[in-house]
């Protein structure tokens, strides 16, 4: 059992305490969500389970926590491992070795476990996770999905009571997402182990859940099973949207959950369109094009193109080619065949005159945050384009990504959401033509994605390419112009997005599987009794 008693925290230099005078009672072999906004402090209570808080961030800690027994708080992170395994948001936080199974391996080593024991553990993890194909393969070679499940064998390695995962599926295809949930849920079962899951993709989540502890923005804290907590939920995702408009009681915690027959009679959607343009010249235009890695076949044969005006959504599972895409667009990796901007041939301009154009948001927006603030960051662009704006239009700029407050703040200080956020600014403050994101709602929460979306339309408007990778259905449905799926490294799809989140299982957004007869794919378009 895990108990919190008039537990309250604050940050070094932080004005106020983030949470105060928490109470929880977090049953043995229960699996509870923590959900709530983007900086109400869901990390940090995971952080205070283990030690992490205070041991690591300093701060002011007051009141009692009891884990199994043991006070984190008293003798920190280090001898809190063995009872409680924590899965990194940012899954390359937490990589020490090279390689997929020395990684595994090392917190066995770390707790001196014998060399025959430890082999046994490893293998059956890998086996237990499916990394068979992996365990040779180095960790900077992975995509982001893979990446996250070599941090949970690391850590379920050691057979650990208590589970904390942050951010778990934000890097997971749907189908993949799916299993992995399943995994954890047999986990819990099978183990009596206690899990603790941060997650603001709740569509993916809620049926698996016991408990919900949610954070609002004001950091109040409110904690009972879902059907307690739900109603209380301003930030849903739209099975519980739809549930609440249709006024079911007890909300649906999964798609199976809804009555048979909602939509009988009612009209169906317009006939799907193709999707694509054909009157006007593409921006990107991409022919044969292949790309290997390590001698295996990556990319194969790819014809696409991209234009002006658009939001070309790109969907496929995990290590099927799509960030190889993005970073073999733009030259960062070896590539064959055709690629041409607006009308030349790619392989013969410069990065520094493609990054002109194009700009590129990768998985990781740690890779791009540099500077002292956040608002050197965008100055740091403008001066490698050698432009300016002034404070007012830069101040302006802000605003639309939600930072002006944080302008002064320290990048990396911030959270997932907020530092995507931030770099998303910074590679887009001198007004490309063409924008190459990576799962740019990687640890938004819903009003975030909402302003992004907003914001990318507005871009669409001012007649920008935008082609986007994500494993976000919910998000790209409410977007996408037109939706290509890569499986294997080819396009299996390139067309309607309509026909992309109704007609392909794996993409089907909750909608479509709500109304499976309706050509339905977001919450606004069902009519309602």
């Amino acid at each position: 059992m895990i108990n919190f008693k008039d537990v309250s925290f604050q940050y070094p230099q932080a004005e106020q305490f983030l949470f105060k005078n928490v109470n929880l009672r977090i049953p043995a072999n229960s699996l509870t969500l923590l959900s709530g906004p983007s900086g109400s402090g869901k990390s940090t209570l995971l952080r205070c389970i283990n030690g992490l808080v205070p041991h690591f961030s300093g701060g002011a800690i007051a009141g009692e926590i009891s884990v199994y027994g043991l006070d984190p708080i008293d003798i920190g992170p280090e001898k809190m491992a063995a009872t409680v395994g924590f899965v990194f948001q940012e899954p390359e936080a937490q990589f020490v070795y090279d390689t997929v199974e020395d990684e595994i391996a090392f917190s066995l080593e770390n707790f001196g476990l014998p060399r025959a024991d430890m082999h046994r553990r490893v293998q059956e993890i890998i086996h237990d996770l499916g990394l068979d194909r992996l365990r040779t393969r180095t960790l900077n070679s992975l995509s982001g999905g893979e990446k996250q499940k070599v941090a949970l064998a690391s850590v379920m390695v050691h057979s650990p009571k208590v589970l904390l995962l942050d951010e778990p599926t934000s890097q997971l295809d749907p189908a993949t997402a799916e299993g992995f949930l399943e995994f954890l849920l047999g986990l819990k079962i099978d183990f009596g182990l206690t899990v603790l899951i941060s997650e603001h993709r709740l569509e993916r989540i809620l049926p698996y859940i016991d408990h919900i502890i949610n954070l609002d923005e004001s950091h109040e804290i409110s904690y009972g099973n879902p059907q307690e907590i739900l109603p209380l939920m301003e930030q849903v995702p739209p099975m519980i949207t739809i549930g609440r408009k249709l006024q079911l009681s007890p909300l649906p915690l999964s798609v199976s959950d809804f009555p048979e027959g909602l939509a009988t009679g009612r009209p169906k959607m317009p006939p799907l369109s193709s999707g694509k343009q054909t009157d006007r010249l593409a921006i990107i235009a991409l022919r044969d094009f292949s790309v290997s890695l390590a001698g295996e076949p990556v990319l194969d044969r790819i014809n696409l193109d991209i234009y002006p005006g658009e939001i070309l959504i790109i969907l496929g599972p995990n290590a099927a080619g799509k960030t190889t895409l993005l970073r073999s667009l733009l030259g960062l990796i070896p590539s064959t065949g055709q690629r041409k901007l607006n009308g030349k041939d790619m392989h013969t301009l410069k990065l520094s005159n493609l990054v002109e154009t194009i700009a590129y948001l990768p998985q990781n927006p740690n890779d791009l945050l540099f500077a002292e603030t956040v608002l050197d960051e965008l100055k740091t662009t403008l001066k490698n384009h050698a432009l300016k704006k002034s404070e007012v239009e830069l101040q302006k700029f802000l605003d639309l990504f939600r930072l002006a407050s944080m302008k002064d703040r320290f990048p990396r200080d911030l959270s997932v959401g907020e530092r995507q956020r931030t770099a998303l600014a910074a590679i887009t403050v001198h007004e490309p033509q063409v924008m190459l994101l990576d799962e740019p709602t990687r640890g938004m929460d819903y009003n975030a994605k909402i302003q992004l979306g907003i914001l990318l339309k507005s871009w669409r408007e001012q007649d920008k390419a935008i082609l986007l990778v994500t494993h976000d259905v919910e998000f790209a449905a409410g977007l996408s112009n037109r939706t290509v799926i890569i499986e294997g490294g080819r396009i299996v799809f390139d067309g309607s997005p309509r026909a992309a989140f109704t007609q392909f299982p794996r993409y089907q957004t909750q909608t479509a599987r709500i109304f499976p007869d309706r050509d339905w794919i977001s919450p606004d378009e069902v009519i309602y009794p």
